[in-house]
């Protein structure tokens, strides 16, 4: 089964996430901020994370950094998702970063999520 971990503080968004790939026969792991997400996603080193930019503790950019210097866990793809605009400097830093896809949160809906997290899944 493939593991996701889901970095993102809205409680509402995570419950309908954790609905939606279930459903799926997706494993989604949570964390609400990005201290726990980075911990999460060194411990359990999943198939992709989905990571909100504007998080408690630490940043998605910084969370970001940090994977991309750990040699482990540089790979992993990464979807940002998040409701800043994609000319903003945290979306431009984050894409130089290395991630996948930046999709602006209130665009996407869950289905769209999965199709995206299925694609970098084959």
């Amino acid at each position: 089964m493939s593991k996701v971990v889901l970095v993102e503080d809205d409680e509402l968004f995570v419950k309908m996430y954790q609905k939606k790939f279930a459903r799926e026969g997706i494993d989604l792991e949570v964390a609400f901020n990005g201290e726990d997400g980075f911990n999460k996603i060194k411990e359990l080193k999943p198939d992709i994370v989905i990571l909100d930019l504007m998080m408690p503790k630490m940043g998605g950019v910084e969370v970001l950094r940090k994977l991309s210097a750990d040699s482990d866990l540089k790979d992993i793809p990464v979807i940002v998702m998040t409701n800043l605009n994609a000319g903003s400097e945290e979306v431009n830093e984050a894409m130089s970063l290395g991630v996948k896809e930046t999709v602006l949160k209130t665009d996407v809906t869950p289905e769209q999520i999965v199709g995206i997290v299925r694609k970098y899944l084959t």
